[in-house]
């Protein structure tokens, strides 16, 4: 269909029936059962869904096995969830007053799960926070909170060939691991070659086990590449394009690439020389990235949280989320490498850098603010909402609030000064023993001034504008319709008018009797009839005028102060529908 159709056929459409939604749906609301239904975890379907997709497990250490500068800790619940071959479970640790996590890659088989337990292995690294505490502190017994299995390198029918060149760097051994031992349980059915690639060759892991795989289970075999050492039985050198080329296979295949950080910048060049779709190419979470060049600054995070706004600490050499973990402050994450989004954050201010490798924004949240805070830098000074739906929602209802106040100030004041304008042109007709003891110049200054500062303070005293929230909640008009316009003006225009008329009224009345001689006086009514009468006079002409004012300008204000535009007769705006 094209625009010009497509525009005909929506002008055709009845906007004002959006009118009724509402009340229908209000109305078969009341129609309904009087029992509560069933709670939403209490369906055997949401039931099967927790156990395969948990929000954390719980899980205790029942073993621990050493390897060469690494430790295989079995962990067991009672049910673990299953997971697909090469995915990872995020690691809890609080470590001091810091609540972190790291992602491991599960070793066992899937199978393993069904038996009620999974096994990660940790490798001591320089300086490692997190493995470091694990290697020191796991024991026999020792409670562990973990996510969920995570991750996308894992095999995918639908997805990959059947036959897999897997590129391993020292601990990206485990997913591999994992990938044979379901080849070999008949968990997982593809033909995987191993390319695993160490300096040296004490530092193989699982050495034993990958060659009684590899002679046991046709679909998978190994070679050991080294870097640091030439020996008898290994390939020398890295895993380059020409190594790969020299053990592919012969018919159509997928890369799978786990390992450390630098040798994916290796591989992302030498893998692009193979020619290979992108849908071929699978990486396993890099981990957090190396940080910007340059000299280390100390900046000042705003952070909102969904109950309260704090301001933490933050370096320019250290990610957003390692700033927020070192203030203790707990967050939503999983790979710690940009890939999964669970840390998905809003910036709302500031500047911050994100390295390529690591970007895997939507294009919309780069659009729209959002940020990775596993794989961000700060700038500068930066705002940010850290699992903030409810908190981001409380802050607009913030200002939604100061926006209708403003407005409520602003209409106040036109509506008065059109008042004072209109009481000063009326006092001649109505009242000239008034008129007569000012100049008109006069006259028309102070009521304009007196009605405008009536009006200000009874914007600020009286809730006008919660006056008119309820009144179109109660005949279910929605902004920016007409019938919204109509009703929410009412209380603009009637209270501005009666409270500005009658002190109008009042000043008046007083000025003309203060200035009548005693005879004069004596023919006057007393005053409270005389001033009731004035502001009679005053309320009719003022009322209408004002009301018009507010029904034709409170919508062009409030789409001045950010709270919408003009009625256009639905309650959608026909530019938007």
């Amino acid at each position: 269909m094209s625009s010009e159709n497509l525009r005909n056929a929506l002008d055709k459409v009845d906007i004002g029936r959006f009118d009724q939604i509402i009340p229908a749906r209000r109305a078969q609301i009341a129609k309904s059962a009087a029992e509560m239904p069933l709670a939403g975890d209490k369906y055997n379907t949401n039931i099967i869904a927790a156990s395969l997709h948990p929000t954390s497990q719980t899980m205790t250490v029942t073993d621990v096995k050493d390897l060469p500068g690494a430790k295989v800790f079995r962990l067991k619940s009672d049910s673990p969830a299953p997971f697909a071959a090469g995915q990872y479970i995020s690691v809890e640790a609080v470590i001091g007053n810091t609540v972190t996590s790291r992602p491991y890659a599960v070793s066992s088989s899937p199978a393993d799960a069904a038996k009620g337990f999974y096994e990660i292995t940790v490798k001591r690294v320089r300086d490692g926070f997190v493995s470091s505490y694990i290697l020191d502190n796991w024991k026999v017994g020792t409670t562990v909170t973990c996510s969920a299995p995570e991750g996308e390198l894992y095999y995918e029918p639908l997805r990959d060939s059947r036959y897999v060149v897997g590129l391993a760097g020292g601990s990206g051994i485990t997913p591999f691991l994992s990938m044979a031992r379901a080849i070999r349980d008949g968990v997982e059915d593809f033909d995987l070659t191993l390319l695993y690639g160490c300096r040296r060759e004490d530092e193989i892991l699982y050495r034993e086990e990958l060659d009684e795989l590899a002679n046991s289970v046709p679909s998978f075999r190994v070679v050991y590449v080294l870097s640091d050492e030439s020996k008898e039985g290994y390939e020398s050198g890295f895993l380059s394009c020409a190594m790969i080329n020299k053990y592919k296979p012969s018919e159509d295949y997928t890369v799978f690439v786990c390992g450390p950080a630098a040798m994916y910048e290796y591989e992302r060049g030498e893998i692009a020389k193979l020619g290979l779709p992108a849908r071929r190419v699978r990486y396993e979470a890099a981990g957090t990235p190396a940080a910007p060049d340059g000299t280390s600054a100390q900046y000042t995070i705003t952070v909102d949280l969904p109950d309260k706004r704090i301001k933490i600490p933050a370096k320019s050499d250290e990610t957003i989320l390692t700033s927020l973990e070192r203030s203790g402050i707990k967050t939503k994450n999983r790979c710690r490498s940009g890939e999964c989004g669970w840390c998905r954050t809003r910036l709302r201010s500031g500047d911050i850098y994100a390295p390529e490798s690591a970007e895997s924004r939507r294009r919309s949240d780069v659009e729209y603010g959002f940020i990775h805070p596993c794989v961000t830098f700060p700038r500068s000074d930066l705002h940010i909402m850290v699992d903030t739906d409810l908190g981001e929602v409380k802050i607009e209802v913030k200002d939604m609030k100061k926006k209708e106040r403003k407005m409520g100030l602003i209409m106040a004041i036109i509506i008065s000064l059109a008042m004072g304008v209109l009481v000063a042109f009326l006092i001649p007709k109505f009242n000239p023993q008034a008129a007569e003891q000012q100049p008109v110049a006069i006259r028309y200054i102070s009521n304009i001034l007196m009605s405008v500062v009536t009006g200000i303070i009874v914007a600020f005293i009286v809730p006008l504008g919660r006056i008119g929230r309820a009144l179109t909640k109660k005949a279910n008009a929605n902004p920016p319709s007409m019938k919204f316009t109509l009703l929410n003006s009412i209380p603009m225009a009637v209270g501005n008018t009666l409270i500005v008329s009658l002190v109008c009224s009042l000043v008046g009345v007083l000025m003309a009797r203060s200035h009548m001689p005693p005879e004069a006086l004596a023919n006057v009514p007393p005053f409270l009839p005389m001033w009731l009468v004035s502001w009679a006079q005053l309320l009719g002409p003022t009322l209408v005028v004002s009301y018009i004012l507010a029904v034709l300008l409170s919508p062009f204000v409030s789409q001045a102060v950010g709270l919408g535009g003009p009625p256009t007769g639905g309650d959608i705006p026909r530019d938007n529908r």
